[in-house]
């Protein structure tokens, strides 16, 4: 192969090539974009062997890859391999080379397609892909560490998705384990009236409404009510149709103890404030008027005496009345600490 008449493929060539001596390393010949993209002068390439051009660490992979490479009597790919320029900026070129004669030594032209962009992209490509793993890998995590149920149906009603919460209810109530892909509203635990009713409530999201509802049932280990604040959500894809539903069930059983203990307390205090305002005001306007008319100057006055048993007479009228008032808030309280947890 002669390089004479067709030096221009050579020198005008848009990727790096150069000619270098199999047996020394020594670079013979280098084009433009090799001087280019490498910044080094064509007499500082020309005083340079091909070990120069690579990190100190990709010495060793070089030469072991020499002693172990196959000649082949065709174009020779040889991989992508790292490079550095001058300035101490790695390129990734990717090599292709054949063996000739240049000046009547052996030697070989390379030409080194600048792979630095594509490999750039796919490296970050696999760093957004380990992210999107640990990031699924961390919601999954926090979905299944919650007590709050989520799970979601298909337009069919089938399971689609579930955490462990919703899993671990659905089979503690029903005796039967959900499976994603199983039917949803064909559940054999449940009865007919239940099946038909979240049937209706899987059909008001699937038809675009957002809502939320009060669901009660019996827990069938502790026997009691228990409440769940169940909220369903369509599910859209891209074109705006809406392929399932997504729910989300939060226990608000102690939420709604604390809410009706806080109602009744509120009506404990109204029934005193009552009592005060009503029974208590009546006596002591009279205890007050008897006051007023009493002889305060001639204590002894024998008016004084009868004034004195209408006040022992109010007086117990009082003390019925605060009975009354400790009494209603006892009982109050009573009730209260049955209510809260």
């Amino acid at each position: 192969m002669s390089l004479t008449d067709t030096s221009f493929l050579f020198d005008d060539n848009p990727n790096p090539m150069w000619i270098f001596e199999i047996s020394s390393l020594r670079i013979l010949k280098v084009n433009k974009a090799a001087i280019q993209r490498y910044r080094y002068t064509e007499e500082e390439f020309l005083a340079m062997t091909t070990t120069d051009l690579r990190p100190a660490l990709e010495i060793d992979v070089f030469d072991k890859f020499r002693v172990a490479e196959t000649k082949l009597n065709d174009i020779d790919y040889s991989g992508v391999w790292k490079h550095q320029n001058k300035v101490g900026e790695f390129i990734y070129a990717e090599i292709n080379g054949h063996d000739l004669k240049y000046n009547g030594a052996d030697c070989r032209i390379v030409v080194a397609t600048d792979a630095t962009e594509r490999l750039k992209y796919q490296e970050e490509a696999v760093l957004r892909e380990q992210e999107l793993v640990g990031t699924k890998s961390s919601l999954e995590a926090l979905i299944n560490n919650t007590d709050d149920q989520i799970w979601s149906v298909d337009r069919d009603g089938r399971y689609v998705y579930m955490n462990l919460a919703y899993r671990k209810s659905i089979t503690q109530f029903t005796g039967m384990e959900p499976k994603e892909g199983d039917f949803s509203n064909k559940h054999a635990g449940f009865g007919e009236e239940v099946i038909k009713r979240w049937n209706q409530y899987y059909e008001r999201a699937l038809d675009g409404e957002i809502y939320t509802i009060i669901n009660e049932s019996i827990d069938p280990v502790t026997k009691q009510v228990i409440s769940f604040e169940i909220s369903f959500n369509p599910i859209y894809r891209s074109d705006g149709m809406i392929t399932g539903v997504g729910c989300f069930a939060r226990n608000i059983t102690e939420r709604l103890k604390t809410e009706r203990a806080i109602v009744d307390q509120n009506e404990r205090l109204r029934n005193i404030a009552s009592l005060t305002s009503h029974e208590l005001r009546r006596p002591v306007a009279s205890m007050i008027g008897l006051i007023n008319i009493m002889d305060r100057e001639n204590f002894f006055n024998p008016d004084n005496k009868e004034i004195i048993e209408h006040l022992l007479t109010v007086g117990k009228e009082i003390d019925e009345v605060i009975r009354l008032i400790v009494d209603n808030t006892i009982t109050e309280n009573a009730k209260n600490r049955y209510l809260l947890p």
